[in-house]
């Protein structure tokens, strides 16, 4: 990490703390109906704040529980910071939210097996955004994960640094780079450790393949992905760039959750960020709106998505949840609502009740002309 890393929010920062902020709250209000109490941890929390003035993710954090806590929930945040010159900064940073929030002088490492204790009696959303991907041990995550499959409500919100972890990986192995990048290169690291990162060897193969580094990225952000799908049964990705033209993202934010519902409440704020980001580069100032085709609302991208979507017979919500996996971030599940009845009205679909104006239950059906659409 760079010394002046917390000089000023680079864009891309910016961005990443949106979608936080944009999903916190509505999050806090719903998980606070579950009975248990409900801890935020911040597991690479920094100094609190840039020195720009700018917030950050722990002042975001804090000011986002505050705001329920204020209305009687149990709710409370925990901020971890190994570094002892940032913890001194982020206990200044905090000073003000002391009756709801904790601070721990400790590493990832320590603290991961800590969270598998809170894990059993808090609801828990960890958010992990480390300086690059040394920490990231895939087995003392899995620990936190696992706690899901004892009926905890654990949500978590990761920074992947995917491009960092194949150009890491090929310097392991004492391959060539395909880029020019230096950027969270780290020459000390043995195979070994990029497989304890990863959580598996499958990133030798798709390194040393002779496919373009866009691809290698994805790839490994697939099996990542895959390897996380054993825990949670929502998993998602979305790509962070530097800049809107780059092809390669920054990194990923991978968000998992137990719960459909979770899924449905992080794709509304990262298309609130997406928007509110995109539209300051991309619309504001220019005489045309200068965003790619598949980041403008185009309805007959959704329309698409949804009409694939539906096979078999299904429920409105199912229907949203299997669409919005098709195009991530792309539509709000208000859009998507509105498509569905637009799709009820001019035929294409059937609703059970035979009713035009329908809830999350409905169940749904192709409408064909044999059959009326309903079995």
């Amino acid at each position: 990490m760079s010394p002046d890393f917390f000089q000023s929010k680079k864009p891309w920062s910016r961005y990443k703390d949106m979608i936080l902020s944009h999903y916190l709250t509505p999050y806090l209000f719903k998980v606070c109906s579950l009975g248990k109490p409900v801890l935020v941890v911040d597991c690479f929390a920094g100094p609190g704040h840039f020195e720009d003035g700018t917030d950050g993710s722990p002042l975001l954090i804090s000011k986002a529980v505050r705001q329920i806590a204020e209305k009687g929930k149990a709710v409370s945040a925990l901020f971890i910071e190994e570094r002892r010159k940032y913890f001194q900064k982020l206990q200044e940073s905090v000073k003000d939210y002391q009756d709801i929030c904790n601070t721990k002088h400790q590493s990832f490492e320590v603290v991961a097996k800590e969270i598998v204790g809170m894990g059993r009696d808090n609801t828990v959303f960890v958010y992990i955004d480390p300086y690059g991907i040394k920490p990231l041990r895939f087995d003392a995550l899995a620990e936190i994960y696992a706690n899901i499959t004892r009926g905890s409500s654990i949500e978590v919100l990761l920074n992947f640094n995917a491009p960092s972890l194949v150009r890491n990986g090929l310097a392991a192995l004492k391959c060539a780079q395909q880029d020019d990048s230096e950027e969270e290169l780290d020459r000390t690291m043995t195979p070994s450790d990029i497989d304890a990162i990863a959580g598996g060897t499958y990133w030798r193969e798709i390194v040393t393949s002779d496919i373009p580094f866009s691809d290698k990225e994805e790839k490994c952000v697939s099996e990542y992905i895959g390897m996380m799908k054993r825990y949670f049964a929502e998993v998602c990705s979305y790509g962070i760039k530097e800049r809107y033209e780059h092809t390669i993202p920054k990194y990923r934010l991978l968000f998992g959750s137990r719960h459909e519902d979770a899924f449905l409440l992080m794709n509304d704020a990262v298309c609130k960020a997406r928007d509110e980001f995109l539209g300051k580069q991309c619309v504001d100032g220019f005489l045309f709106d200068m965003r790619a085709d598949d980041e403008i609302h185009d309805p007959e991208r959704l329309r698409r998505a949804i009409m694939d979507s539906l096979s078999t017979s299904m429920t409105r919500k199912k229907l949203i949840v299997h669409a919005m996996h098709k195009v991530f971030a792309e539509y709000k599940e208000s859009e998507y609502k509105r498509m569905i009845g637009s799709l009820i009205k001019d035929g294409s679909f059937s609703s059970r009740s035979g009713k035009t104006r329908i809830n999350d239950h409905e169940e749904l059906f192709r409408k064909t002309s044999s059959d009326g659409g309903r079995p």
